[in-house]
């Protein structure tokens, strides 16, 4: 950082230097430029040597850091040592050797494991392990221990297969079954859809659009049954099977099954499309029952009103204070039904 502050000076105040200087110390500006390149250079020379002892710096450093851990690794496996050198003798016996590896890596040693490190480790004459060879004695476990595991995948592995193949056997007469099941519940579906599209014939009445859509509701619960007891039939092809293999089943059985799942995909699809039809038929059943209503409204005020301008009748006069269903259905019986346009305008007059 200094020697970048110093070249930076001089590159920016060596052009003013070369001016000022000269002219106060009676020199020549050729010195002066030669002066300016001798400091540039040795500035140079100063950020060299500056950054080659800062790199023999750090690689002391990190050889003192490497010892530090070296003699703190050595430290812990010896503490390690003694802790399971139950008698003291300096030597890891064979149970010794079992106890370090059940404490350190939660691994019992098997027999052969054991040999081995015997026959590596242990030298002649000795009583077992010495604790220079602990380090050895900790990869010799660890190689234990990746071929326990590996041993233990391949038995997972071997039996999952054999689980696998197990399904497999009686896969083939389940999905038949499904496939009849598969066929009433399209059935059920495509029985619905027609009777959804026939609902939407115009020209209904209320309460035939209601009829209807009621029917519809229940054929689509008949339809949701039929496709909910084959999604649970499918989803019951891996009863039985072990917890630990219930996604490798799956996995298989969705495999095997994948056309029976896009079949069951589609029809659910489709029972939604009906349900949305459905849903919408009904809404236009009570709008077209309230349209009614209010036709039956009009007709009903334009009747009362021609009555009353023909025959010169007030509202009392026609119904009283106080009007019952059979008075109400009464008087539209023997009312005048033949309103004229032109007394309605004449009337408006």
């Amino acid at each position: 950082t200094m020697t970048r502050s110093c070249t930076t000076f001089v590159l920016q105040k060596g052009p003013e230097m070369k001016g000022l200087v000269p002219a106060a110390k009676l020199t020549e500006a050729s010195d002066m430029n030669q002066a300016l390149a001798r400091l540039l250079r040795q500035i140079q020379e100063l950020a060299v040597s500056s950054e080659a002892m800062l790199a023999k710096a750090k690689q002391a450093k990190l050889r003192v850091q490497r010892r530090v851990a070296a003699r703190e690794k050595a430290r812990q496996d010896q503490e390690a040592f003694r802790r399971y050198d139950k008698d003291g003798d300096g030597f890891l016996s064979r149970s010794e050797v079992q106890a370090y590896s059940k404490g350190e890596f939660g691994f019992p040693v098997p027999k052969r494991a054991m040999e081995r490190i015997w026959q590596n480790l242990v030298a002649e004459g000795t009583k077992g392990v010495a604790v220079k060879a602990l380090q050895q004695l900790r990869v010799h476990v660890g190689i234990a221990r990746e071929v326990a595991r590996d041993d233990q995948r391949k038995l997972v592995t071997a039996e999952k297969l054999r689980v696998i193949e197990k399904i497999r056997q009686g896969l083939h007469e389940k999905l038949r079954e499904l496939n009849a099941v598969a066929d009433e519940a399209l059935q059920e579906v495509a029985r619905l859809e027609q009777q959804v599209t026939a609902a939407k014939a115009k020209g209904l009445l209320p309460p035939q659009m209601a009829q209807l859509a009621d029917e519809s509701d229940m054929r689509i619960k008949d339809a949701a049954d039929h496709v909910g007891f084959f999604r649970a039939r499918m989803a019951g092809l891996s009863d039985g099977v072990e917890e630990r293999f219930q996604d490798a089943v799956r996995v298989f059985i969705k495999e095997q099954a994948k056309p029976l799942y896009a079949h069951l995909g589609r029809m659910e699809v489709r029972l939604t499309r009906t349900r949305t039809i459905s849903a919408r038929f009904r809404q236009a059943a009570v709008k077209r029952k309230a349209a009614e209503l209010e036709r039956l409204k009009t007709a009903a005020g334009r009747l009362i009103r021609h009555n009353k301008r023909l025959r010169s009748l007030s509202d009392d006069d026609i119904f009283g204070s106080l009007v019952g269903e059979e008075d109400f259905v009464k008087f539209f019986a023997s009312a005048d039904s033949e309103i004229r346009l032109s007394d309605e305008r004449t009337a408006l007059l």
